[in-house]
C-alpha cells in the first residue's frame, strides 16, 4: 500500500511538471559537418530548424542581410568535465562588422513537419567581416579555441529584434501563466540547442593560425609552447600564449595540462583528474584581485573552493570543509580590491556551527617598503561589531 501511494505521488508530481512545460513547436538541433577538426580549421555548425506541429504553418525568424545589432544565433563552449558544468567561452552577442548598412532579418514560414538547415561558421575569418552573403561567418569566441574536447551549444534569441517581437511572446522561469496572444512562446534568454561534442585536434605543424592569430610552436619533448613570435627555442621573450601536453593528432589525454594567457585580458589554467574531470580550474587576470573564476576539488571530487567576479564587478569567494560540505570561509571584495569582508565559520567537534568571525582586509592596497611600492593586506577585526 505504501509503495502504491508513493507511485501515485510521483505520478501526480510528474503530471504537474509536464503541465508546466511550455510547448515549443519549432525546435533547434545542432550538429557539425565533420567528426573532428584541427586547430584553426574552419568549423561548420548546422542548425536544423523543424516545425514539429502536424497541422499548423509556423514562422521562424532567420538571419538575412543583417550586419549590425544583436545576433540571432550565438555559440557557447563548455568544458568536457563531467563533475561540473563549466562555461569556458561564449560569443559576443552583438555584431561588429564595420559597416553602416544595418541590413535585415527575415521571417520564414515552415509548413507542418518542414525543416530547414541554417549553417554558421567558426574560424572563417576570410569572411568574418563580409556582409549580405557571409554574416554566417561572423562568429568568434574572442580567444583562440585550442586543441581539446569541448561541449558546444547554440542559443537562439530573437528578443529585442522588432520582427522577432512580432511573432514571439517572451516569458521567464517565474511566469506561472503566459497569456495566449497568437504568438509562439519564447524564453527571455532564448531557446538553446542540445549539447554536442566538438573535437579539435592538435596539428603536427609548427605554425598554426587560429582566430587570425599566428602561433609558432616549440616543444621541450613533453609540452608544446605556442608563441606569438618566432624563436628557434623556448623562451619567455617570445610571447607564449598557450602550453599543452596534447600530442599531434589528439584532442584528449589522461591528466591533460592546459594553460593559456591573453595579454590584458585573462589567463586560464586547468589541472585534471585522469578521467578528464576538473581538479582545478582558474581564470585569472594580471590585476588585483586576480581571480575571475575558480573551481577546485579534492581527491574525492568534492568541491573545496569557488570564486568568481559578480555582475556588479565585486569579487566573491567561498571555501568548504569536506566531507561534510560546510562553509569554511566566505568573502566579498570591492571591484578594486581595496576592501574585502571575510567571514570565517567556526564549528565544534560535532560539526555544529559555534560562531562566525568577520574581518575586513585591503588586499590590493599598496604600501611603500624601502622606497618601493608593494601590495599589502591590511586586516581589520570586525568581530563583535
Amino acid at each position: 500500500m505504501k509503495s502504491f501511494k508513493i507511485f501515485i505521488l510521483i505520478t501526480l508530481l510528474t503530471q504537474q511538471a509536464l503541465a508546466n512545460l511550455i510547448y515549443h513547436p519549432v525546435t533547434f538541433v545542432l550538429s557539425t559537418d565533420k567528426e573532428s577538426y584541427y586547430e584553426g580549421e574552419k568549423i561548420t555548425f548546422n542548425i536544423t530548424i523543424t516545425n514539429t506541429d502536424k497541422a499548423r504553418t509556423l514562422p521562424v525568424l532567420l538571419p538575412h542581410t543583417q550586419n549590425t545589432g544583436q545576433k540571432l544565433f550565438y555559440l557557447n563552449a563548455y568544458d568536457k568535465a563531467r563533475n561540473t558544468l563549466l562555461l569556458r567561452y561564449t560569443e559576443d552577442k552583438i555584431m561588429n562588422m564595420m559597416v553602416h548598412d544595418t541590413g535585415s532579418v527575415k521571417i520564414k514560414y515552415l509548413k507542418p513537419l518542414e525543416k530547414i538547415v541554417v549553417p554558421i561558421y567558426l574560424n572563417d575569418f576570410e569572411n568574418y567581416y563580409s556582409y549580405y552573403t557571409q554574416n554566417a561567418s561572423h562568429h568568434s569566441f574572442g580567444v583562440p579555441l585550442f586543441a581539446g574536447l569541448y561541449k558546444i551549444n547554440v542559443t537562439y534569441n530573437p528578443k529585442g529584434i522588432a520582427l522577432g517581437d512580432s511573432i514571439y511572446s517572451y516569458y521567464n522561469d517565474f511566469d506561472k501563466n503566459i497569456p495566449y496572444n497568437g504568438k509562439q512562446a519564447m524564453p527571455e534568454q532564448g531557446q538553446i540547442t542540445q549539447m554536442i561534442d566538438l573535437k579539435i585536434k592538435r596539428s603536427a605543424d609548427t605554425v598554426v593560425t587560429i582566430e587570425r592569430m599566428t602561433y609558432y610552436i616549440n616543444t621541450d619533448g613533453y609540452r608544446y609552447y605556442y608563441n606569438s613570435r618566432y624563436s628557434p627555442k623556448i623562451s619567455t621573450d617570445t610571447g607564449c600564449h598557450h602550453i599543452t601536453d596534447l600530442p599531434p593528432d589528439s584532442f584528449s589525454m589522461k591528466q591533460e595540462y592546459f594553460y593559456s594567457y591573453f595579454y590584458d585580458n585573462f589567463a586560464e589554467y586547468i589541472n585534471r583528474f585522469e578521467d578528464g574531470d576538473i581538479r582545478e580550474y582558474r581564470k585569472f587576470s594580471d590585476w588585483c584581485p586576480s581571480y575571475l573564476y575558480t573551481e577546485r576539488y579534492n581527491e574525492f571530487k568534492q568541491k573545496t573552493h569557488y570564486e568568481l567576479q559578480l555582475p556588479d564587478k565585486r569579487f566573491y569567494s567561498i571555501s568548504y570543509n569536506q566531507p561534510d560540505g560546510s562553509v569554511h570561509e566566505e568573502s566579498y571584495c570591492s571591484a578594486d580590491g581595496t576592501l574585502c569582508v571575510i567571514t570565517r565559520y567556526v564549528y565544534d567537534k560535532q560539526g555544529i556551527l559555534k560562531n562566525k568571525k568577520v574581518v575586513q582586509t585591503s588586499p590590493c592596497r599598496e604600501i611603500e617598503i624601502n622606497g618601493k611600492k608593494r601590495s599589502a593586506t591590511i586586516v581589520h577585526n570586525l568581530e563583535g561589531k
